[in-house]
């Protein structure tokens, strides 16, 4: 694990870490262990001025190394990774043999860009969808993706109950998000979401912030597990209380 620049501690609910001291890549890896029985926990970058992406939408024109550490770090800790279909084709993430398991969640069916490379292994991309999605697109999806990476679940809308259920009878707990807002919102509204990380780096965005929420009011309270600081970057961890 690399990361340029010290990172310090500045309040944790692990006692027996010191404040003082230059946090290791050991102790990083127990500050963002999930809880033993897994959970869902989404994972966030942001500016001082509340944007979650730079000015041609990606987040990586705002994140820096010390984001990327955490980034990475919470990849490796997860079983899966679920992300809104409009997110994945966003940020160009595509389906990578052998590492963690990617979830496209889609209502329309449209299969993200990158995602066109042919049959996966099972369970390693998988596009969830709902029962009354398109229905020549799920078909093309299947075509592309294979019948077993294209998962039905509810009924307009994707039931997001259902698939962190599916998840964990699968044997895959530890539920890292990345966004969009509006899956983020929607997991908050069901009162999925266990953990919250959260990075603000040292920059203003300018014009209307991106935000990690959809336009929809939902209030949930967390509480403060661990903060860092690297190089004026602040990274949270909160839980839900």
């Amino acid at each position: 694990m690399r990361h340029t620049g010290r990172v310090r501690l500045l309040s944790s609910d692990l006692h027996d870490l010191d404040l003082t001291e230059t946090v290791r890549d050991d102790d990083l890896v127990r500050l963002y262990t999930f809880p033993e029985r897994g959970g869902i926990r989404t994972n966030f970058v942001a500016t001082l001025d509340g944007a979650a992406t730079g000015a041609d939408g990606l987040t990586g024109s705002i994140n820096n190394a010390a984001d990327k550490v955490v980034f990475d770090l919470n990849r490796q800790l997860a079983d899966v990774v679920v992300v809104g279909a409009a997110t994945v084709d966003t940020e160009g993430y595509a389906p990578a043999a052998g590492k963690r398991p990617l979830i496209a969640v889609s209502n329309s069916a449209r299969l993200p860009r990158g995602w066109s490379a042919g049959p996966q292994t099972p369970g390693m991309a998988v596009l969830v969808v709902p029962e009354r999605a398109d229905a020549a697109a799920v078909s093309r999806a299947r075509d592309i993706l294979g019948a077993d990476n294209v998962w039905q679940m509810g009924a307009d809308q994707v039931d997001l109950e259902e698939l962190v259920a599916r998840l964990r009878r699968d044997g895959l707990p530890r539920i890292l998000s990345e966004g969009g807002p509006r899956l983020h919102t929607a997991l908050l509204g069901l009162g999925l979401v266990d953990e919250v990380a959260l990075t603000w780096v040292p920059t203003f965005a300018g014009g209307p912030p991106p935000p990690t929420t959809a336009d929809q009011q939902v209030t949930v309270d967390f509480r403060l597990r661990h903060l860092l600081e690297s190089d004026g970057t602040l990274l949270g961890l909160w839980s839900r209380r």
